[in-house]
């Protein structure tokens, strides 16, 4: 069995972090047999890459998801993508790189920059920082929160106003929702590998409690909304099911 090694469920998603989600999304659409694992108050320095999501495969481990997906590739085969025309894995490639660099600032953006989405995550700092005192919490919260926002503002996004930003959340939504057109999936009829990408990401921004005209926006698109409850109901039944009997 494969460790996919995540962050922790929130908000009722399968790991916090959009990139965790997205492999162990990839992992379902292709039936290995892997067990999310969360690494609540875990030391990231102590991975390869300082970061998440990592996998474990008998002993092998990968850090970073898009080198996960071509090991993973590698290792037992493209049963998603091996029909993919040459120009057909370029547009899914791109898409891919769109969602991952680009896209994934957005979320930031819904996240961090108001104090009151920040404080969203306020349930989970007594986990994240365990082994400090309560009262001393504070400190490691605002540099948490502060690293993060340099990231944005050197990432480029953070340099523009908020209405900016969702703006160009809004021209990427549009694309997604263009290349979706009326198909049930990215590439055409069946599922491929860039659609763990383009699911998790949406599900992250508009199947969330932080409200933004990000999120409104996705929302407001019924192909992209068809399109998360496809691959929920597909991939995540015990969720789904899960979720019916509290309705």
């Amino acid at each position: 069995m494969i460790i996919l090694y995540g962050h922790i469920p929130a908000w009722g998603l399968p790991d916090m972090s959009p990139y965790v989600t997205k492999i162990d999304c990839y992992m379902r659409m292709v039936d290995l047999d892997h067990e999310l694992v969360p690494q609540p108050g875990g030391d990231l320095t102590k991975t390869p890459k300082g970061k998440l999501p990592v996998i474990d495969d008998d002993g092998t481990i990968v850090a970073d998801s898009s080198f996960i997906l071509e090991y993973l590739k590698e290792k037992y085969g493209d049963p998603l993508d091996g029909h993919l025309s040459d120009q057909e894995r370029a547009i899914a490639f791109s898409f891919w790189r769109m969602m991952d660099e680009s896209f994934y600032w957005y979320l930031i953006q819904m996240r961090y920059r108001r104090d009151e989405d920040f404080a969203l995550y306020d349930p989970f700092w007594s986990i994240f920082f365990s082994s400090v005192p309560p009262e001393e919490r504070a400190e490691p919260v605002r540099a948490f929160r502060e690293n993060i926002l340099n990231e944005f503002f050197y990432s480029g996004r953070g340099r523009h106003s908020t209405e900016d930003v969702e703006h160009m959340a809004f021209r990427e939504y549009d694309a997604v929702a263009m290349q979706l057109g009326d198909k049930p999936f990215m590439m055409g009829d069946t599922p491929t590998s860039v659609d763990a990408s383009f699911y998790s990401f949406l599900l992250h921004a508009m199947r969330v409690p932080f409200e933004s005209p990000i999120k409104d926006y996705g929302n407001s698109i019924p192909t992209l909304v068809d399109y998360l409850d496809r691959i929920y109901n597909r991939y995540y039944p015990e969720l789904a099911e899960e979720k019916s009997n509290v309705v």
